[in-house]
Parts: structure tokens; C-alpha cells; sequence
């Protein structure tokens, strides 16, 4: 089963049936085309699939980093509300290792919960998570400044 953000930036893709699209008619397609989002939002969920490793920027263009002809879009679908929502950084460290490992998103959180309880519990979970992205050998770059700015104190956003 593929996830929701998957299957909406697969949509211009596979209606454009190609592999790249320029930034530009990507978020058109979305907004425009599909009618499922505006300009604004369709920024937002680029950014998302980026961070997610659903897409790829490479020679200014958006590379899809899945085979859109294997990807199933049901009739009649349409991303609900969820996808617009700010993610957390332990979903977002979700997301990265789902689409870099093929694990289901139970099989990743149960890796969280074994890291986080072997530790004690003495860490948080999006910690236990960059953790599990480690051992998996995905890169969370971000994600991790991220974390460790929020767990070390050393931001200045509180």
C-alpha cells in the first residue's frame, strides 16, 4: 500500500507519463490541473516529497524516485487535509526511512519503540528514530540538525 504522499506526487507524473517535470509543472499540475491544492500548498508537498526522497531535484528538474507506472492511483482520489499539516520531525524521520527501507510504517515505528526501549527509554522517540535511520544507512541530514539543536538546547526558538 502506498502512502498518501506518494501517490499525490506521482499524480502529475504519471498524467504527464514521464520521470521529470520542471518545478513549475509540477505544482501546476497539482493546483491546476488536478485541482487539489492551491499554488502555495503544492510548494509545501514538493518540499514534503523532497525531504521524504519521493522526488529528487537533479539538472533543475523534479526526478520522481519511484517507477510511476507501477504506482496505482485509485478513481476518484483525492489527498485529504492530513497532507497540508506541518509533520513533526519523528514523522518526517518516518517518512525518510519507509521510503528508503520498503518497511511499512508499523514495521518502522515497532524499530523506533525496540531502539527507544533498549536505551532505557532514556531517549525520545525522534531521537530512537534517527538512530533507527543510522543503523539503516539513510541520510537525515536536516532532520538531525533539527533534533539535535531541539534536544541539545542550543535553539533559540522556544
Amino acid at each position: 500500500m502506498m502512502d498518501e504522499l506518494s501517490l499525490v506526487v506521482a499524480s502529475p507524473f504519471k498524467k504527464n507519463a514521464t520521470s521529470s517535470l520542471s518545478i513549475k509543472d509540477f505544482e501546476f499540475a497539482l493546483s491546476f490541473d488536478l485541482k487539489w491544492m492551491s499554488p502555495a500548498q503544492a510548494s509545501k508537498v514538493r518540499d514534503q516529497a523532497i525531504m521524504s526522497s519521493i522526488l529528487k531535484f537533479e539538472n533543475g528538474e523534479l526526478v520522481l524516485n519511484m517507477d510511476a507506472d507501477a504506482v496505482d492511483i485509485p478513481a476518484g482520489f483525492k489527498p485529504s487535509e492530513d497532507i497540508f499539516r506541518e509533520k513533526g520531525n519523528i514523522e518526517k524521520i518516518m517518512d525518510l526511512l519507509i521510503t528508503n527501507s520498503g518497511m511499512s510504517k508499523k514495521e518502522v515505528a515497532s524499530r523506533i519503540n525496540i531502539k527507544q526501549d533498549s536505551l532505557a527509554g532514556l531517549i525520545d522517540a525522534e531521537v530512537a528514530a534517527l538512530l533507527v535511520a543510522h543503523d539503516l544507512g539513510c541520510d537525515a541530514g536536516d532532520l538531525f540538525d533539527e533534533v539535535y539543536q531541539r534536544v541539545s538546547g542550543i535553539s533559540d526558538q522556544h
